[in-house]
């Protein structure tokens, strides 16, 4: 009979324990959701009951902690900057989804440093110091300083009330009593006098007291929290716009280097947050060590107590049965574990997350660089593409350049002719070099052109006459024009000209009396722009005449046979001009070729005529300008052997022929 009750008892004691969840079962679900968020701790006491017999340094244990933190809040901020300028719509995401996980990371890890801050907290209450704080007797002080503000507000409040108790008293009082207890509101007046001071230097000395106590952990935490008020915000901050690359593939050489540029330099800013997501996740991983060996120590010390509680006649269970009286202080129970379970869990979890969301910011920021990395070899592959073109198209024009001057010297004669060419290949050739480039480098045509007018309004009042001498020198070079060789007279200076600027011209000074012009050695400079001044004329040779007119005069007396003289001097003058007739019809020929038009041609005049009351022969005859001297010196000859030989003729001339240039130059 005894058995079959133990049976039954048993049997009504397993259908209970089947029904209900065992705490074995209970315990092991909590510690496979601990395991799987990663939860990390260490060695602390919660509710002043230790966990773990090891060793343990708070000092160290804090300095982690803010270390931590202060590598958190760094890299939030670094997430929070714009580093990318040019990019793609998909890295707007990149950076918001990084600012984000960058903000949960900075949540999940002052969440956890709070909960290790109460548990630190704890640990040092434990061992008889709180966190942070003075020694006991300063603990004492400010105690007492605030039990004596305290006696001292309500000694004020019982003034206050005898104050007003007096003044009843006062307005119904005789003449007799009134005296007395106005000296006893006096009295009153001042002690509340003298209270109210010793309350405001109570209160000054507890308040810097309170501001010193704020120290420790848990004040070091909230401090740096403080310092980043945007993680309490709830604005987010807007995305900074960036420049899209199929607008940087369509500008210049100039913009798509400064977008590679930026581009590289958001690679290296990428490198960074992912060397400092790194940083993290192995500092939280370190952090998370500690504990996770403490819990599973709490998990085995349950697994036990659940054991023994399931069954307490299983012979199995090494320990001993849990007593029914609670236990002494040291002495663990299922109660203890669960609550320094709870504990420690409310530290770990947190920074469980925060490692999670640290991988996730480890994924978007590999992608975000991934990104980048396509974006810069489009780039680079673009900008190399424009700079070969640019290359290739100045190439082209070089060579050209290069062609057209080969073919000019070549096949143009007339060094004149050929001098302008040149020139003209010199503008071409700059021209669409400058043309090649400008498209090439710059883009926003619409600034330039702005800032082209007012450059050009500068330059125009700034180097009005290097314009105008620009201007001139294509007048200068063309069909009427001055080139070297020439001889010219401009502002009483006759020279040779030796060579033509773009902005001036020189020519060698010539100087002399009469009919010859000699060198001075001196180079006369002249600007093009003298060609615009009304008041400097330039003269010169018409293109293809190298000839001169010079004069020759003969006075004769009055019983002089001028018919006889002027024939036998026309005579002789003629003989001389026979001589280089044909170079005079030549360069004439050509002249009428190049004008297409009919000029006569240049012959000896004479007259006869009176001048001065005398009655002389004027003759005029061209001379070769470079052989004008010798032309001269040849007719004086022929002049002075005539009058030697012939005695009529000497008698009929008055004084020595006269020979004169016509036109100085």
């Amino acid at each position: 009979m005894f058995q079959v009750n133990s049976k039954r008892k048993r049997a009504t004691r397993m259908q209970k324990r089947s029904a209900r969840p065992s705490r074995k079962v209970v315990l092991l679900s909590v510690f496979a959701a601990t395991l799987l968020a990663g939860s990390a701790a260490t060695l602390y006491v919660a509710h002043g009951q230790q966990v773990a017999s090891a060793s343990f340094d708070p000092a160290a244990r804090s300095r982690d902690i803010l270390a931590h933190l202060n590598t958190v809040i760094q890299f939030y901020r670094a997430s929070m900057q714009p580093i990318q300028k040019a990019g793609e719509p998909n890295d707007i995401v990149y950076r918001d989804q990084a600012v984000a996980l960058s903000s949960q990371v900075a949540g999940y890890a002052f969440q956890s440093a709070k909960a290790e801050a109460t548990l630190m907290a704890g640990y040092q209450a434990h061992q008889g110091t709180a966190p942070g704080a003075a020694p006991s007797d300063a603990g004492t002080e400010q105690q007492r300083m605030q039990a004596t503000e305290a006696n001292v507000e309500k000694q004020i409040s019982d003034l206050q009330a005898r104050e007003a108790a007096l003044d009843k008293q006062i307005d119904s009082a005789n003449a007799k009593t009134l005296p007395g207890l106005q000296a006893q509101r006096k009295q009153a007046q001042g002690a509340l006098d003298l209270a109210t001071a010793m309350k405001d230097a109570l209160q000054k000395i507890v308040g810097i007291t309170d501001t010193q106590n704020s120290s420790g952990m848990a004040a070091d935490i909230d401090r740096l929290q403080s310092s980043v008020p945007e993680l309490q915000s709830k604005n987010k901050t807007a995305a900074p716009q960036i420049t899209t690359l199929d607008a940087a593939k369509s500008s210049g050489v100039t913009s798509q280097g400064a977008v590679l540029f930026e581009l590289f330099e958001t690679r290296r800013a990428l490198d960074n947050l992912v060397q400092e997501n790194a940083n993290l996740k192995k500092q939280a991983l370190d952090l998370r060590t500690p504990v996770s060996n403490i819990l599973r120590t709490l998990i085995k010390q349950g697994q036990l107590f659940s054991q023994q509680a399931e069954d307490p006649d299983d012979p199995s269970a090494s320990t001993p049965a849990p007593p029914a009286t609670p236990p002494a202080s040291g002495q663990p129970n299922i109660t203890s574990i669960t609550t320094q379970f709870k504990v420690l869990a409310a530290a770990a979890v947190p920074l469980s997350q925060e490692i999670i969301v640290l991988e996730q910011s480890s994924a978007n920021l590999s992608a975000w660089r991934s990104s980048v990395d396509e974006e810069y070899f489009s780039i680079l592959h673009t900008l190399l593409l424009r700079i070969l073109v640019i290359a290739i198209a100045l190439g082209l024009i070089l060579g050209g350049g290069e062609i057209w001057s080969r073919a000019t010297n070549k096949y143009i004669r007339d060094i004149r002719r050929r001098r302008q060419f040149l020139i003209v290949r010199r503008v071409v050739v700059g021209f669409l070099s400058v043309i090649v480039i400008l498209f090439g480098f710059v883009t926003q045509f619409n600034s330039l052109a702005t800032f082209a007018g007012f450059i050009t309004a500068g330059i125009a009042v700034g180097l009005q006459t290097i314009l105008l001498s620009v201007a001139a020198y294509f007048f200068i070079i063309g069909r009427y024009g001055v080139k070297v060789g020439d001889r010219i007279t401009i502002s009483s200076v006759t020279g040779d000209v030796i060579d033509v600027g773009l902005v001036r011209f020189y020519m060698m000074e010539l100087a002399g009396s009469g009919t010859e012009l000699n060198p001075t050695g001196r180079v006369a400079v002249f600007s093009n722009a003298v060609l615009f001044q009304a008041g400097t004329p330039l003269y010169k040779q018409i293109p293809g005449t190298e000839y001169a007119w010079h004069e020759l005069i003969v006075k004769f007396t009055d019983a002089a046979n001028y018919k006889l003289v002027c024939e036998s001097m026309m005579k002789e003058l003629h003989a001389v001009y026979d001589g280089y007739r044909s170079s005079i019809e030549l360069q004439h020929q050509v002249v009428e070729n190049w004008m297409q038009t009919s000029i006569a041609s240049p012959a000896i005049e004479s007259r006869l005529q009176f001048n001065g009351g005398t009655f002389q022969l004027w003759a005029r005859f061209p001379v070769l300008i470079r052989h004008a001297s010798e032309t001269d010196e040849k007719l004086t000859r022929a002049l002075i052997e005539l009058i030697a030989t012939n005695p009529e003729i000497k008698s009929s001339v008055a004084s020595t022929p006269l020979i004169q240039a016509s036109i100085r130059g």
